[in-house]
């Protein structure tokens, strides 16, 4: 018998009802209106198929829960207006497939207690967030999420999303949430963001009015093969400290404020940060933007290979820490002798100066261009 709603008695099993357990496979023939909970699966290798139904509560109870239950699949229909839309505990290689996941006023979906691989495949999230707690080799495939950010907590290892689309809606890693990708995704207004987090990779993915910040304890991080428009500062390092091996490379960066703000580099200690063989276009304030007053050696920063085009042209009359404005292709104010080097740079008709930098302050590594920038370059020698 599938469903489990009071005492066994002869005769086909009973309709489902709101509260009942499932043990076996299960297709609904009718919509789910509840009060409290929805379904609670109560054993393993289950498949409850929604067949294109809805569970549909009042704001109270969780939709569908697993607790400690292996190879669960849910799909093919609507969960809403539940405080949790759907919830798994301790359970290994289950999934979501085809739902659409919607207002649940709590979280959408919530793993938590060592759940492992857990697959979000084709689904629509909308309107309540998802929260990851200690759950290892996460994957979101081919979903869409509106008002409806991912949180991953507590250790969550190996996240992997991609060929999603986000709106209005953030992606946070946080403590321990290690080894993860984010790949081929469209992110619109719409940003990522790492607290101790180890090995993230964000590749080819397109950010419209979105960013990635990096905060404190966070290493070895990738942004590759991104391209990020219309924001503020597209990818931003802010008070991280304890970080280490940030590297921001062959990118596109158009019509941001800044490129890249890597401003918090020396007073929030991020232990080496490489821009290199990025494209940055018509971004207002400056392409890349560094401005760390304190300096913290032996941190280091390679800005190399990048291509810096009509960057600084609607500034606003921002400046820098020391008053400086800041309107140019690159644009460097740090102390005397900061570990800094500048190296075979293309700029071409930035506002100011193709690169700005304070004299006797970073290392020219030579190679550095300067194509039509009124002011051509300062504090490195530019052909």
């Amino acid at each position: 018998m599938a469903v489990t709603s009071g005492p066994a008695h002869a005769g086909p099993p009973p309709a489902v009802r709101c509260g009942d357990t499932v043990t076996s496979d299960l297709s609904l023939s009718a919509d789910l209106h509840c009060n409290g909970p929805g379904l609670a699966v109560k054993a393993g290798d289950v498949v409850l198929d929604l067949n294109g139904h809805s569970i549909t509560g009042s704001g109270t109870g969780t939709g569908i829960s697993v607790i400690e239950q292996p190879r669960i699949h849910v799909r093919n229909g609507r969960i809403s207006n539940f405080d949790r839309g759907v919830l798994f505990v301790g359970s290994i290689d289950s999934e979501l497939v085809d739902l659409s996941l919607t207002d649940n006023t709590g979280h959408n979906v919530q793993t938590a207690e060592k759940s492992t691989n857990f697959k979000i495949t084709d689904c629509k999230v909308r309107r309540g967030g998802v929260e990851i707690d200690t759950t290892s080799g996460l994957t979101v495939t081919n979903s869409e999420f509106s008002q409806a950010g991912i949180q991953f907590n507590l250790t969550s290892r190996s996240p992997h999303i991609s060929g999603s689309t986000f709106v209005d809606s953030p992606i946070g890693y946080w403590t321990n949430t290690n080894n993860g990708s984010l790949t081929g995704n469209t992110l619109i207004r719409s940003g990522v963001s790492l607290r101790e987090a180890d090995n993230l990779t964000v590749s080819g993915n397109t950010f419209k009015q979105g960013h990635v910040r990096v905060l404190n304890g966070s290493s070895n991080t990738t942004i590759t093969g991104n391209r990020f428009s219309d924001g503020d500062r597209a990818v931003f390092v802010q008070q991280a400290l304890s970080s280490a091996n940030l590297r921001i490379v062959r990118n596109r960066f158009t019509g941001n404020q800044v490129g890249v703000d890597a401003s918090d580099v020396f007073v929030g200690v991020e232990n080496g940060i490489t821009i290199s063989g990025n494209t940055f276009t018509d971004n207002a304030v400056a392409g890349i933007l560094l401005d760390s007053p304190t300096a913290h050696s032996p941190y280091w920063v390679r800005i190399e290979r990048n291509v810096l085009k009509a960057n600084g042209r609607r500034s606003g009359g921002r400046v820098d820490s020391a008053g400086r404005p800041i309107n140019d292709g690159i644009h460097v104010n740090v102390p005397a002798n900061s570990p800094v080097e500048i190296t075979g740079n293309i700029t071409r008709g930035n506002a100011d100066y193709g690169i700005e930098a304070v004299p006797g302050s970073v290392t020219d590594g030579g190679g550095n261009v300067s194509h039509g920038d009124p002011s051509g370059c300062l504090g490195v020698v530019c052909t």
